[in-house]
């Protein structure tokens, strides 16, 4: 008996040493490599990373490097766009840097991910420095910002200054190109409103203007009611719970932007049942202005949603049906 244990020990030893070694060998690796992108515009002036003045719009072709037959990708552009393409071709507008991101999903499972910067700035511009906020607007406190400038004298400081107080000093490469990251600086303001950034040595002045985190359609109505919830810089892929006036709406999930589209109904709770204007909520909590839902009350709701017509004619059969039934039994009933 004991020597059919310790063969039984043995064997099991040998299938989970072998079991760990398939796995080793013929699991699919996941870790994250770096993906080379190459990236071609039409442009003019300098021929940096990020420092040239070329025409608006620019189209861009986008690739990687040693791509590997069957793999998928995932583009970001860096303007709010993405693509599945291998090989892109995506047009930008305005002047900005512009962070493209890439996710290779390679058929064996492994994933190599990568990232570029490039700038360009508008042949209009001042001859001299350039200087530009990417993006000029958004949801403050949630999205990057970056504040970037071109032409200055290679490796010249720089003070850089947002509603003239500096925030920090950078120095210009070797063609006289900079760029600051500014997100932390940015806190939550009205919709509107306008942080201005300027840079010494310079007078060229740029501004970013934020952007509501919640707004949806419609504006106002009654328990009830369906509205469609639109939320922004959110992280990608993840979860959003929806209040509104302190009661739940719902969930939603965000796209590979950050943003979500959900429709709700407004439900029967207190207080949406009383006539008032209520706020938007989430959470993660979105500290850029939100929207507001004016609440007409429960009698608004009566005459606006077809399911309480639907269950007041359920009723009135319901109530049909035992007023007959009580009529036939006193017809049928002995004197």
């Amino acid at each position: 008996m004991l020597f059919h244990l310790k063969q039984s020990r043995s064997l099991a030893g040998i299938i989970v040493a072998c079991a760990i070694l398939g796995a080793t060998l013929f699991v699919p690796a996941t870790n994250a490599t770096t993906a080379n992108i190459k990236l071609s515009v039409s442009r003019s002036g300098d021929l940096n990373t990020f420092n040239f003045r070329t025409y608006f719009p620019i189209t861009a072709q986008i690739s990687v490097n040693n791509s590997a037959a069957g793999s998928t990708y995932f583009w970001q552009f860096g303007d709010g766009s993405n693509s599945t393409d291998p090989a892109p071709t995506h047009v930008y507008r305005t002047p900005c840097v512009y962070n493209i991101q890439v996710r290779v999903t390679v058929s064996n499972g492994s994933i190599r991910s990568g990232r570029l910067a490039f700038g360009a700035f508008d042949t209009g511009a001042p001859q001299g420095r350039t200087l530009t906020v990417c993006p000029p607007q958004g949801t403050a406190g949630f999205i990057p910002v970056e504040v970037a400038g071109g032409y200055f004298s290679a490796n010249q400081q720089v003070n850089v200054m947002m509603d003239g107080a500096s925030i920090g000093t950078v120095t210009a490469g070797k063609g006289g190109d900079w760029i600051l990251d500014v997100s932390s600086y940015l806190t939550p303001a009205p919709n509107g409103t306008q942080y201005t950034f300027t840079t010494s040595p310079s007078s060229i002045t740029r501004a970013f203007t934020t952007l509501e985190g919640i707004r949806a359609t419609p504006g106002s109505g009654a328990p009830g009611t369906t509205v469609q919830v639109e939320g922004r810089s959110y992280l990608p892929y993840s979860t959003v719970l929806v209040y509104l006036g302190g009661a739940s709406l719902g969930t939603a999930v965000t796209d590979e932007s950050g943003s979500f589209l959900s429709s709700f109904q407004i439900p029967f709770v207190s207080p949406l049942t009383q006539g008032g204007t209520y706020p938007y909520a989430t959470f993660p909590p979105i500290l850029g202005s939100q929207a507001n839902f004016a609440s007409s009350g429960s009698l608004g709701a009566l005459f606006s949603s077809w399911w309480w017509w639907l269950l007041l004619i359920v009723l009135a059969l319901v109530a049909a049906y035992l007023v007959r039934r009580r009529m036939r039994r006193r017809v049928v009933s002995p004197s």
